[in-house]
């Protein structure tokens, strides 16, 4: 990757990016009716960083107003997930290959669950995609440094609700062999692809997705946002 980049870093909540907030250097706050960016530097990379919202339709809102405003080369998603993958355990950090949209359902057409009507088979879901070189150089930048995580990679189903029943977690395996489950990053995605620009997605695993938590779920998940955006920061020093 080379130097001086202009990077789009969007997080749904104000735990997710309140962490790589507090890092950026001349820092300044831009308002644009009811959305706020922070804009500054890490490095030697300008950060463009913004709290979307929850949920697909925020996420591409302001994932496609972040790429019209200011012409990132590429986008970041941080946050929190919840671990779909029987191996996951809370504080563990998936990286996406792939993204689908689990509850986009079709299939009283006769169409396959995650088809997103976007043309091609619609017998197979509907992917979205991150950037294998910016995949490369988070797990670059991560193995620098100690970290307690187990970092995994693989596919990340969203949908409009909160995966917490162990029935929705196995559906979510058998339908698209999903690694963790949240609700905006796979809208990112779209976003970035129907625009060409690389994006990668990083979630920090809060809980596993089927209400076995012991601790409350707010305390894990400010928490677990935060080691998301840590990571992040990682990567964005070494870009």
């Amino acid at each position: 990757m080379k130097n001086n980049l202009k990077v789009a870093v969007i997080g749904a909540m104000d735990c997710e990016i309140n962490t790589l907030k507090e890092c950026l250097k001349d820092i300044e706050t831009i308002e644009y009716g009811k959305l706020t960016v922070f804009k500054g530097r890490i490095g030697n990379n300008e950060i463009i960083l913004t709290k979307s919202g929850v949920g697909k339709v925020c996420a591409a809102i302001n994932t496609q107003f972040i790429i019209d405003k200011f012409q990132p080369d590429c986008i970041i998603n941080t946050g929190v997930a919840g671990g779909i993958a029987q191996e996951l355990e809370v504080g563990d950090i998936v990286i996406a290959t792939s993204l689908v949209q689990h509850d986009f359902d079709a299939t009283a057409l006769g169409y396959v669950k995650g088809y997103a009507c976007t043309g091609g088979d619609n017998q197979k879901p509907t992917w979205f995609y991150t950037d294998e070189k910016l995949i490369k150089a988070f797990e670059t930048a991560i193995s620098k440094v100690h970290t307690t995580s187990k970092i995994y990679k693989g596919v990340i189903a969203t949908g409009d609700m909160f995966i917490g029943t162990p029935e929705k977690k196995t559906e979510l395996r058998e339908l698209f062999n999903a690694t963790a489950a949240e609700m905006e990053s796979s809208a990112i995605a779209q976003t970035a692809n129907t625009n060409d620009i690389p994006c990668l997605v990083i979630r920090a695993i809060s809980d596993l997705a089927d209400c076995t938590a012991n601790k409350p779920f707010a305390e894990v998940e400010k928490q677990m946002a935060e080691v998301a955006a840590s990571t992040i920061e990682i990567l964005l020093d070494n870009l």
